[in-house]
């Protein structure tokens, strides 16, 4: 159960909004005629980017913590 844990804890803001990402690319795709459909498209995107970001922020912020454990001898 500590496994399943820390891999929520690790992995689960970035679960959901690759979610919200597919569930708002679907009503982009089903909105065939509408003018929102482009904002829809954009907002997928967008959050597909942020889901990048936070796996870079999240390895730039481990890598700075193995950084310190150098420095501190651990």
């Amino acid at each position: 159960m500590k496994g399943f844990l820390q891999y929520f804890m690790n992995y689960g803001l970035v679960a959901a909004v690759l979610v919200w990402a597919a569930v708002v690319g679907l009503m982009a795709y089903h909105l065939e005629d509408s003018p929102w459909r482009w904002a829809f498209v954009a907002l997928s995107a967008g959050g597909i980017a942020t889901v990048g970001g936070i796996l870079k922020i999240r390895k730039y912020v481990d890598r700075l913590d193995k950084a310190a454990e150098g420095k501190n001898g651990l």
